[in-house]
């Protein structure tokens, strides 16, 4: 049973318990210590017999089989099985017929592949703004003493 479904049994049973007892209970302790859930069923059993409440008994039930059923494998992220798949693929189609090709690392540092080569059609390659109003040879205007300032204030 997944961890979420045991949350869900024992927050109905809090709110049962809260409406029908005044006893406040941790829902979230509830699902994970079986010891904490073993003594709330036996309470609700037992306020449902003193005062007669058939909803807490089937509700104190229900969380006793959950407990006692097998904790399902905790799911991992999509994000760690997606990564671990590509892994695998590239593993699988880039396998290299031969051992790697040692390369001398004090020749020097690995040229770069060209830029330009690879990125001629793009629009990245440079930039495409042909306007600007950031001009550096431009002077900027001197500002007006008499402007309303809104430093440190609310307009």
């Amino acid at each position: 049973m997944l961890v979420s479904e045991k949350i869900a049994i024992a927050a109905h049973l809090h709110v049962l318990l809260r409406r029908k007892t005044g006893r406040v209970t941790d829902t979230e302790w509830m699902a994970q210590n079986e010891v904490y859930a073993a003594e709330i069923v036996r309470f609700a059993r037992v306020k449902a017999m003193e005062d007669g409440h058939p909803d807490l008994a089937e509700w104190a039930g229900k969380l006793e089989r959950a407990m006692m059923a097998p904790q399902k494998a905790v799911a991992r992220p999509l994000a760690q099985v997606a990564v671990e798949a590509l892994r695998q693929n590239n593993a699988v189609n880039n396998a290299p017929s031969g051992p790697a090709p040692f390369r001398d690392s004090r020749s020097g540092p690995a040229s770069l592949p060209d830029e330009s080569a690879e990125f001629a059609q793009s629009a990245f390659a440079e930039s495409q703004f042909l306007e600007s109003s950031l001009d550096l040879n431009k002077p900027r205007k001197p500002r007006d003493p008499d402007a309303p300032r809104y430093v440190g204030g609310i307009r």
